[in-house]
């Protein structure tokens, strides 16, 4: 459990997020001095209007003046809400916008974050920290700053006022208020306890609901609808459970508050009857006790609200604070158009403890077709990592003509290379939208252009809209040939001087492969070969039986180097890859 100071620690970094938007926070206070300011005045009204209406010099009163003394009750009432208003409407203008801010924050910085934070979290709770974590801060933002600012004021004026008026009267009523911070401190660390528990198992249930969607062909395929449900189920009821949690602590401060204002009421009326005070100050201080009891609820329910907004704040921090593990240095060049070539000097990496690659060498020439085979677990996904700095080598340097990789900018590296991989991602959106991706407002004969090099255009043209076509999310509606050929476009309209293809065919069937390997082979072997330099992940070793050179990896070394035919000709790994699938 943290202590005060802590909590208000981590309230007081979110408060940074308010500084830009001070000037309108400090109207919105000014607004909320008047609002308090004008309860006061509401209450010296109402006084006054009951001591010359209903007192004796009531009798000494024309109907104007009596017209014109009720009149002053609805001009306070009016300024009152005037007043309310404006500060109600800048606060949570306030608070709307630091929500907005700190979310996109988020994002932003969710998108920086190296690979391996991504191998480390779900997506689901992810999504729940962007979007149910945030909206929890909402009220810590908007409703705690508004309490904080202008309940006060409101409890000064009003209590002022009534102190004025009859001191006794107003002490007898509110010396039993103190009471309320027993239950607020006592239900203050359940609610931030229950908050916390129940984000956490709210992100649990975003990150199942995420998979279910994702994999839900493997679901049916597999009959596992009941699991996933009851998995849901018991999830759903653990969120029940500290959600009511939550709101027996909130729904316990408003029955006391009122059971001590009961008290304080009853205690009102004692002294009133033994004292024998006038109507007009009964009636003020009966009128200020009402105005103080909204003020009070609201503050007691600040601390609640701070425990449970600061679970969120927490989770939120956590991965703002997160450092991506791959930096671009400060003094980062722009890297020119790739031309001469690239060079794995003695690099090792290993996503854990455990090495993927040892001491791997090589270069590619510019204009060249390289091939890199092996087993499954060599490390040949490891190498397209590195090269796009998803990853930095743990050992050795990677230079594009001769400039090592680390000492370039992120947007000037990763213009140099196109990627299509046997996982293709495409967006929830139109077909020339995911063509273009790489390159926004690209004209539409270029994006048509890209899709007949990859083989798409005959397709796309059967589609309803053609190119204006949704094609779903995640490209649901295309095949998984027609999704490929719309990345490969994609890598095609980028115009990268270094393409990678990372097993681009091995999971299609038999005519879809057909189709995108003779995209693929225009790339490799037509007019446009001698400017393109190519690498590609070959799980067919038919594929690439004309590269340049083949690079064969054996548990993340190179195991041998050459071409097709001499690779063959000296009878190892290679060779044995070969027999495996020539053989079978």
């Amino acid at each position: 459990m943290q202590s005060v100071s802590q909590l208000w620690q981590a309230y007081r970094r979110l408060l940074v997020y308010v500084k830009p938007y001070r000037v309108r926070l400090a109207v919105a206070i000014l607004i909320g001095i008047l609002y308090g300011g004008s309860n006061a005045a509401l209450l010296g009204v109402v006084k006054r209007v009951w001591a010359n209406v209903f007192e004796a010099s009531a009798h000494s009163l024309s109907a104007w003046q009596v017209v014109g003394l009720a009149a002053l009750v609805p001009v306070a009432m009016i300024i009152r809400g005037i007043c309310d208003f404006g500060s109600n409407y800048l606060m949570n203008w306030v608070g709307q916008r630091v929500v907005m801010d700190l979310r996109i924050r988020l994002f932003d910085h969710l998108q920086r974050l190296s690979l391996d934070f991504y191998g480390d979290s779900r997506a689901g709770e992810l999504i729940s920290r962007v979007t149910n974590d945030v909206a929890v801060i909402q009220q810590a933002i908007s409703n705690v700053i508004e309490d904080l600012l202008k309940q006060p004021f409101t409890l000064l004026f009003v209590l002022g006022t009534l102190l004025y008026t009859d001191w006794k009267l107003t002490v007898t009523a509110a010396i039993l208020f103190p009471l309320c911070l027993v239950p607020i401190t006592i239900y203050g660390r359940r609610t931030r306890k229950a908050a916390r528990a129940g984000q956490e198992h709210q992100a649990s249930l975003l990150a199942v609901l995420q998979e279910a969607i994702a994999g839900l062909r493997v679901i049916k395929a597999f009959g596992m609808e009941e699991r996933e449900v009851e998995d849901f189920r018991v999830l759903s009821h653990r969120v029940f459970r500290e959600r009511m949690r939550m709101v027996t602590a909130r729904a316990l401060s408003s029955p006391m508050i009122e059971v001590v204002a009961g008290l304080g009421a009853a205690g009102v009326f004692i002294y009133a009857y033994e004292s024998r005070a006038p109507a007009s100050t009964l009636v003020s201080i009966a009128l200020g006790l009402f105005m103080m009891f909204e003020p009070i609820k609201k503050l007691s329910r600040v601390h609640l609200q701070l425990q449970e907004s600061l679970s969120g704040a927490e989770r939120i921090f956590e991965v703002i604070d997160r450092q991506p593990s791959v930096i671009e240095q400060p003094a980062a060049a722009t890297m020119p158009r790739f031309q001469r070539e690239l060079q794995f000097d003695r690099v090792g990496f290993g996503y854990t403890q455990d090495a993927v690659l040892e001491d791997v060498s090589f270069t590619v020439p510019a204009g060249s077709l390289t091939a890199i085979v092996g087993a499954s677990g060599a490390g040949k996904s490891t190498i397209f990592n590195l090269l796009i700095r998803f990853y930095d080598p743990t050992g050795g340097a990677i230079r594009l003509d001769g400039t090592d990789l680390r000492s370039v900018t992120f947007r000037s590296l990763r213009d140099q290379f196109g990627l299509v991989t046997q996982d293709t991602f495409l967006f929830n959106d139109t077909v020339a939208a995911n063509i273009a991706y790489g390159k926004p407002g690209a004209p539409r004969d270029d994006i048509i252009a890209a899709a007949k090099r990859a083989h798409a255009h005959e397709f796309i043209q059967q589609l309803p809209q053609q190119y204006d076509t949704p094609i779903g999310d995640l490209g649901m509606k295309l095949s998984g040939g027609q999704r490929q050929r719309l990345a490969i476009a994609r890598a095609i309209l980028k115009n990268p001087p270094i393409l990678l293809l990372d097993e681009a065919t091995s999971a299609l069937d038999t005519e879809s492969e057909r189709i995108v390997q003779a995209a693929l082979d225009e790339l490799m072997w037509g007019s446009a070969q001698r400017q393109l330099t190519m690498l590609v992940i070959a799980h067919r070793l038919s594929t690439v039986q004309h590269a340049d050179q083949i690079i064969v990896l054996d548990k993340g070394r190179v195991a041998e180097r050459g071409t097709h035919v001499e690779l063959l000709q000296r009878g190892q790994v290679y060779k044995r890859l070969h027999d495996l699938q020539f053989k079978a």
